[in-house]
């Protein structure tokens, strides 16, 4: 979690400067290319977040799961040893089938979450190698053409329009750069989103569909027709007795 949480900030500051970078280019051609992956830095954020939502999950639930629900679930279970109550029984069978799933699911969801991830690792760890090439090219093409542009007065001629088509030329390719950049972003984020607060959320509400089944038995239920079963299983044995005697009389 720790190497995903390097990534997602090394991505966001690369981000930064890759939309510092193309704002900052002559004409207004690489600025809503530069907005964009500005405006990328909010779903970073979500990401970043729910990374570091889990990692203090993995200790806070196992905290609570074991400091509290199964502890409460050990009294409860004692306290129907000693009354005898069905009720006592049943909730202290859920409270610790609750406390084990509770303190599985998130380790579970994590676990999910980083096999997802590992298959695109590589490509996430490219993208931020993509972005700083990019960026070194951009900033390279721009100082180019700031030195065309201060001795644009001195031009000339025909080369003057060889100067201007050169520049078009320039942008051009600095704006290719700027989308290349902001797909790439764009793939990872995706994935970053799906790998990171997708997939565990799913995991975890799997986890809430089991429980859900494992409370629905009606461990009560069960338990009052073993007894009517057993009761009914006694009431017969005792009718057939008097008709026994009678039997030997």
């Amino acid at each position: 979690m720790d190497d995903k949480k390097v990534i997602v900030m090394k991505l966001a500051a690369s981000a930064a400067a890759s939309s510092t970078a193309l704002s900052l280019i002559p004409g207004d051609a690489a600025t809503p290319i530069a907005n964009q992956i500005a405006e990328l830095s909010s779903y970073f954020i979500v990401v970043l977040c729910a990374i570091l939502l889990e990692k203090m999950l993995i200790g806070v639930v196992g905290y609570v799961s074991f400091t509290f629900i199964i502890p409460f679930a050990c009294i409860l279970g004692a306290c129907y040893l000693y009354k005898n109550k069905v009720v006592l029984k049943d909730l202290a069978i859920k409270l610790t089938i609750f406390g084990i799933i509770l303190f599985m699911a998130i380790p579970a969801s994590i676990q999910v979450s980083d096999l997802m991830y590992s298959s695109y690792q590589a490509s996430i760890e490219q993208t931020v190698e993509t972005a700083k090439q990019n960026k070194e090219y951009i900033d390279e093409k721009k100082n180019e053409l700031s030195k065309e542009d201060k001795n644009w007065i001195e031009k000339t001629g025909d080369y003057l329009s060889n100067f201007t088509s050169k520049i078009g030329n320039g942008i051009s390719e600095i704006t290719k750069k700027g989308e290349d950049t902001l797909s790439t972003f764009l793939y990872t984020i995706a994935v970053l989103i799906i790998t990171s607060c997708v997939i565990p959320i799913v995991v975890i509400l799997i986890f809430a569909w089991v429980i859900k089944i494992l409370f629905g038995f009606n461990i009560k239920g069960l338990t009052r027709q073993d007894d009517e079963h057993i009761s009914s299983w006694g009431s017969a044995n005792i009718a057939g007795k008097p008709h026994a005697k009678e039997l030997n009389g």
